[in-house]
């Protein structure tokens, strides 16, 4: 099976653009892990997309240059009729990741994606969270910037509505004029939500059809940064599942289109679990999964497509790991 794995920062995404060193060093990081896992799996061929301004993958037994004559949808067009399977790996911003599962679905190779329609609603954290207050799935409140005088907080935090990670976040002081805050972003693709006391987090899920699997919950290591947060590191399968397997299946069940693995941020604080954002990819938390868990993920990825449902599996063993990666800064 030839699987091509095309993951954006490094793969010829942002050519004719400059190349963010803590972007590469993350997009590297789960580029190196997730094609280190595929080619473990027996009949698996895996090949890669390469920036033509970065150094040879060694992961990957083919490598497929993007410059500025052969841009990336020129590549993946070129050897569609090679590959049996394309993996995409992309932000969610600007509709970069719901515009490329568009394209590349409905092909002869399987896409090891979400579908176009549902990475469209959950990168868009305004509409998420309004979807998905209509189910009772407990959230972080969030507000249109024009309602910012209606958060009953101290602090606050902005941040765009598409925005990844700690991409572009602002946590402020609120003043008696609410209107000061409001005056500083664009209200049409910022929200603004109440700052919350508690532990981050993520989920690390294998998803099909309305169900899920919980493979690990994460603890993240944010700081905060002047006025605004950094994402220094993640320890992966750090908590006990048993308590975040009901807000899984709750969350997951209403969101039937998410497909494979995917990433859900949240905030344990005090009794409660909030929903932070839903990312449709493989995320940081990947990394260290092959690890925690003794079990290869990308191989329960690919059999989940394959079989078109869950695969049944028991986690072999539980230990903690430690993924460390260059500052990302909200600016």
């Amino acid at each position: 099976m030839n699987i091509l794995i095309f993951e954006y920062i490094t793969g010829g995404g942002l050519v004719g653009e400059t190349l963010p060193a803590s972007l590469v060093g993350e997009g590297e990081l789960m580029l190196n892990t997730v094609s280190e896992d595929l080619s473990e799996l027996d009949d698996v061929q895996v090949s890669v997309m390469r920036d033509y301004r970065l150094q040879s993958n060694k992961q990957a037994k083919y490598e497929y240059i993007v410059d500025a004559k052969n841009g990336f949808a020129d590549v993946i067009e070129c050897v569609a009729k090679t590959i049996d399977a394309l993996l995409i790996i992309a932000p969610e911003s600007e509709g970069i990741l719901s515009t490329l599962c568009e394209e590349y679905s409905n092909r002869e190779f399987i896409m090891l994606n979400s579908t176009s329609r549902c990475v469209a609603l959950v990168s868009d954290k305004l509409k998420t969270y309004k979807y998905l207050k209509c189910f009772n799935i407990p959230q972080i409140p969030t507000y249109e910037m024009s309602d910012v005088k209606l958060i009953n907080s101290d602090k606050i935090i902005i941040k765009p509505k598409d925005g990844v990670g700690c991409e572009r976040i602002h946590l402020l002081e609120i003043s008696n004029n609410s209107s000061d805050v409001v005056n500083q972003f664009d209200t049409h693709n910022y929200i603004a939500q109440p700052y919350i006391q508690g532990q981050s987090a993520s989920l690390s899920l294998l998803c099909w059809d309305g169900k899920c699997k919980l493979l690990s919950v994460n603890i993240q290591n944010i700081e905060e940064i002047e006025d605004g947060l950094e994402l220094k590191g993640c320890v992966v399968n750090a908590l006990e599942h048993d308590r975040f397997v009901e807000f899984s299946n709750s969350l997951i069940k209403t969101l039937p289109d998410l497909r494979g693995y995917v990433g859900v941020d949240i905030l344990i604080s005090k009794d409660k679990v909030l929903l932070v954002e839903v990312n449709p990819r493989l995320t940081t938390s990947y990394a260290g999964l092959s690890s925690a868990l003794d079990v290869n993920p990308a191989g329960l990825i690919l059999k989940t497509f394959i079989d078109q449902k869950l695969p049944e599996f028991f986690v072999l063993q539980e230990t903690s790991i430690t993924v460390n990666i260059g500052a990302e800064r909200a600016a």
